[in-house]
C-alpha cells in the first residue's frame, strides 16, 4: 500500500514538472516571435545602420551620375545655340502670269535648320556654310530662347565652316576650343546640336555620346572633298550640323559636318572638321570675309625607293616637282623641275595634302625655306608665300576667284591650270550669279566694253587672262557700270557671260 503510494506521488510530481517546463517553452517562444515582427515596436537598434548605409549610397550615385560627360554638358552646352535659315525663291507660273502681267512672280520660301556655337563675347559664332548657303534671312536661338537676326561674317565652301554674329543684348555663354592634334581613338566624343529642331520645337540642344572612332579620315561630298575629319559614332542627325563635338573636359575638338548614311540617318559614322584646322580659317573669315589660299604653284609627285635609286637621291621620302607654273611664287624663287622637296619649314612632307596643309597654315608673304634635293645635293631654297585670291573680283562682280590648281583642275574637269582664273564663290544675287557663272568655271578672257558718244559704236578691249595678274590688271581698269563680256571654260566646254560692273 505504502508502494502504490510512493508511485503515484512520484507520477505526480513528474507531471508538475513536465508542465512547468512547457509552460517556459511557450514563453519563450512567444517572446521571440514579438522580436521577429509580431510586436509593432520598430527596430531601433538597426535603424541608425541602415540610415547610414543609404546616405552612403546616394552619395556614391550622385557622384556616379555627375560624371565628367555631365560636367562637359554643362561647361559646352550653353554655348550652343540653333541656325534657322529662310530662303525665298521667285517661281515663274504662266497661269499666274496670265492674270497678274506685271508681278515679279510667286514667292516660295525653303526653311533649313543647324546648328553652332559661339566662340567670342562679341556674338561670334561658328556653323557650316552649307546651313546658309543661299539663305536671305538668317536666326539665331540660344539656349534661353531668345532669338536674334544673325549676319553671315563669312563663308568658306571647301572647309564647309561659316561664321555669323549676333548683337546681343545679353551676356554670352562662349565655347572653349581645345586641340585637336592629340585625340586619342577611343576617347569620349559628345556631340551637340538641334536634330529635327522643327519637330522637337524646343530651343535645349540634344547630346549624344560616343567616341572617338578615327582620325585623319578624308570623304567626299558634295563637291567638297574633305581630309583628315574626326569620325565619331556620336549620333550626328539632320539639324547637327556646324553644332560642336566636345571631349569629356567640355572643350571643342571638331565641328559636326558630314555623315555617311544609306538611310538618311545616322547610322554610327558621323564626320566632324578638326578644331585646329577651323582656327585659321575662323580668323580669315572675320578678317576677309572668305578664306585667303596661299600658293606656290608646283604640282607634286609622291616620292618612292625606285624613283630616289633612279635619280640618286640621298632621300627616299618626299615629293617631286613634275611641274612649276609660270609667274607663280615657286618658280620665281628658283624652285625647278626635278628638285626633290622633303621640308618645308620645319615639317618634313611625303604628300601633297602634307604640303598644301603646311603652305595654308604660314601667313601672307611669310618666308619660307624649302628644303630640296637637286642633283644629288641637299639645298635650302626660300620661297615668299602669295595669296591666290583676287578681293578686286568680290568688290567688282560679287565672285571669288584664284589661281587654278591640279586638285581643282581634276575636280572641276578642266583642260588646264596653268592659265585663267578659278571661280570658287558666287555670291547670291550677284551680277555674275544673275549671269550663270558657277563655282568651277575657268575664266579665260575678259573684254571691257567702251562705248564712245561722238563716234556712237562700241569697242572691246579684249584681254586674254593667262595669270592672276593679268585678271588684276583688267580689274584696276574696270568702271562701275561697265559692261564687261567673260568667255570661261566649264567641264571642258567654252561659255561666254555678260555682267555689269555693279560694285566699287
Amino acid at each position: 500500500m505504502r508502494a502504490s503510494k510512493l508511485a503515484l506521488s512520484l507520477i505526480i510530481l513528474s507531471a508538475i514538472v513536465v508542465a512547468i517546463y512547457f509552460f517556459f517553452e511557450a514563453r519563450d517562444s512567444f517572446e521571440l516571435k514579438s522580436e521577429k515582427g509580431v510586436d509593432d515596436k520598430p527596430p531601433y537598434f538597426t535603424e541608425g545602420a541602415v540610415a547610414a548605409e543609404v546616405a552612403s549610397i546616394e552619395d556614391e550615385i550622385t557622384c556616379s551620375r555627375n560624371n565628367a560627360i555631365v560636367r562637359a554638358i554643362q561647361k559646352a552646352g550653353p554655348s550652343v545655340v540653333s541656325v534657322s535659315t529662310v530662303q525665298v525663291q521667285i517661281v515663274r507660273d504662266p497661269w499666274f502670269e496670265l492674270f497678274y502681267p506685271f508681278s515679279r512672280g510667286l514667292e516660295r520660301k525653303y526653311y533649313g535648320l543647324g546648328s553652332g556655337f559661339i566662340f567670342d563675347k562679341r556674338g561670334y559664332l561658328l556653323t557650316n556654310q552649307h546651313v546658309i548657303e543661299g539663305a536671305d534671312a538668317v536666326k539665331v536661338t540660344l539656349t534661353s530662347g531668345k532669338e536674334f537676326e544673325a549676319k553671315v561674317v563669312g563663308a568658306d565652301y571647301e572647309s564647309d565652316l561659316a561664321v555669323l554674329k549676333i548683337d546681343a543684348d545679353v551676356d554670352l555663354s562662349i565655347a572653349e576650343l581645345g586641340d585637336s592634334s592629340d585625340l586619342m581613338v577611343g576617347e569620349w566624343a559628345i556631340a551637340i546640336g538641334s536634330p529635327f529642331g522643327f519637330l522637337l520645337k524646343d530651343s535645349q540642344p540634344t547630346v549624344t555620346v560616343g567616341v572617338v572612332s578615327a582620325m585623319g579620315r578624308s570623304i567626299q561630298q558634295e563637291g567638297r572633298a574633305f581630309k583628315s575629319l574626326i569620325q565619331t559614332d556620336a549620333s550626328i542627325n539632320p539639324g547637327n550640323s556646324g553644332g560642336p563635338l566636345v571631349n569629356c573636359y567640355g572643350q571643342v575638338i571638331g565641328i559636326n559636318t558630314a555623315i555617311f548614311s544609306t538611310s538618311g540617318g545616322s547610322q554610327g559614322v558621323g564626320f566632324a572638321v578638326p578644331i585646329n584646322t577651323t582656327k585659321r580659317i575662323i580668323a580669315e573669315l572675320i578678317k576677309h570675309g572668305i578664306v585667303m589660299e596661299r600658293w606656290v604653284g608646283i604640282e607634286y609627285q609622291a616620292m618612292n625607293e625606285d624613283i630616289a635609286s633612279h635619280l640618286g637621291s640621298p632621300v627616299s621620302e618626299g615629293l617631286l616637282i613634275s611641274d612649276i607654273i609660270d609667274g607663280g611664287p615657286a618658280q620665281k624663287a628658283g624652285l625647278m623641275r626635278g628638285d626633290i622637296v622633303f621640308k618645308i619649314g620645319d615639317q618634313p612632307v611625303r604628300t601633297s595634302d602634307e604640303a598644301n596643309e603646311t603652305i595654308q597654315a604660314l601667313a601672307d608673304d611669310q618666308e619660307v625655306i624649302f628644303y630640296i634635293v637637286r642633283d644629288g645635293e641637299f639645298q635650302d631654297i626660300p620661297v615668299k608665300m602669295e595669296h591666290a585670291i583676287v578681293e578686286t573680283a568680290k568688290a567688282w562682280f560679287g565672285m571669288v576667284v584664284q589661281v587654278p590648281t591640279p586638285e581643282a583642275a581634276r575636280k572641276y574637269g578642266l583642260s588646264s591650270y596653268k592659265r585663267g582664273v578659278l571661280v570658287i564663290q558666287i555670291d547670291r544675287g550677284s551680277v555674275t550669279a544673275e549671269a550663270g557663272l558657277q563655282r568651277g568655271d575657268l575664266i579665260l578672257r575678259m573684254s571691257g566694253i567702251r562705248t564712245s558718244v561722238l563716234r556712237r559704236f562700241s569697242t572691246d578691249v579684249d584681254v586674254e587672262i593667262k595669270t592672276i595678274d593679268d585678271f588684276r590688271k583688267f580689274a584696276t581698269g574696270i568702271r562701275k557700270g561697265q559692261r564687261i563680256r567673260i568667255v570661261f571654260e566649264r567641264r571642258g566646254e567654252l561659255w561666254q557671260a555678260f555682267v555689269v560692273a555693279a560694285k566699287g
